[in-house]
């Protein structure tokens, strides 16, 4: 079995969403904009994630944005965590105070 990567805490959900988004759109002002953060600090949360991983995730050469091979799969693992805690939340709703 491989070794777990990445050894400076645990991704946020916060991380996760931004990570998303800035995927989904391709641009970190329209991520920035999803996010309600600056873009700055869209580029922050990517950083910390890669440098938590210890993996580059956006090939920051090429425009539009692309994902490296270890971002897609990034990707694919965040969209299903934030695709699960979205419905958790949705499911819980009901039993708020």
């Amino acid at each position: 079995m491989a070794e777990p990567i990445g050894d400076s805490g645990p991704m946020d959900m916060r991380q996760i969403k931004v990570f998303c988004d800035l995927v989904e759109t391709r641009s970190f002002s329209k991520a920035a904009e999803l996010s309600m953060i600056s873009q700055s600090a869209v580029s922050q949360q990517i950083k910390a994630m890669e440098k938590q991983l210890r993996l580059q995730l956006i090939d920051r050469s090429c425009r539009p944005l692309a994902l490296t091979q270890a971002g897609s799969i990034c990707y694919a693992g965040c969209r299903e965590i934030y695709s699960r805690y979205e419905e958790l939340r949705n499911r819980l709703a009901s039993f708020a105070y």
